[in-house]
């Protein structure tokens, strides 16, 4: 028994020197960041169906994100012409209104860069949510879906398969 004690002490202390990180209601505080609330859930996905891949490096090729450089990032269900301010450290990448297409789900689509933080801001309910370079770093295509209502009303998925556009 003697034995063991050092070795719980042991693990307490590296316990113990993470820095805390509080989630409250969406609100991420960390030591020595801001704070942000999140208006957003986020999962990881590749069990859908997709198209095939000849179709899909094609279509990295158009946008000429078939490099690991490039992501892309597409608006789907739930924009009715809400104003979307999409930027990154660089810059200003879109700024427009953006509706989503009844038939296909899909609104809006452009090429990001993968290792950068992508902010993303709706004018219409004043709240941003951030595309995060470790989230995209294993995946290509991120996509955002906004519902009415609630406290996290944007929803993100990555994944690695380019869905069809019906």
């Amino acid at each position: 028994m003697l034995k063991k004690l050092p070795l719980l002490f042991l693990i307490l202390l590296f316990a113990m020197c993470k820095s805390k990180k509080n989630v409250t209601d969406g609100v991420i505080e960390e030591k020595g960041k801001k704070t942000e609330t999140i208006y957003y859930t986020e999962q990881t996905r590749n069990d859908f169906r997709s198209v095939s891949e000849k179709v899909q490096k094609k279509f990295l090729k158009d946008y000429k994100a078939d490099s690991e450089e490039y992501a892309i990032l597409f608006f789907t269900q739930g924009f009715n012409g809400e104003e979307i301010t999409v930027r990154n450290e660089e810059g200003e990448i879109f700024k427009g209104i953006v509706f989503t297409d009844k038939e296909t789900g899909l609104a809006k689509n452009m090429r990001v860069k993968s290792a950068i933080e992508t902010e993303i801001y709706d004018k219409e309910t004043k709240k941003k949510i951030y595309i995060k370079p470790e989230s995209v770093s294993t995946n290509k295509f991120i996509y955002i879906m906004k519902e009415t209502g609630g406290e996290k009303p944007y929803k993100i998925t990555y994944s690695n398969k380019l869905r069809p556009a019906k």
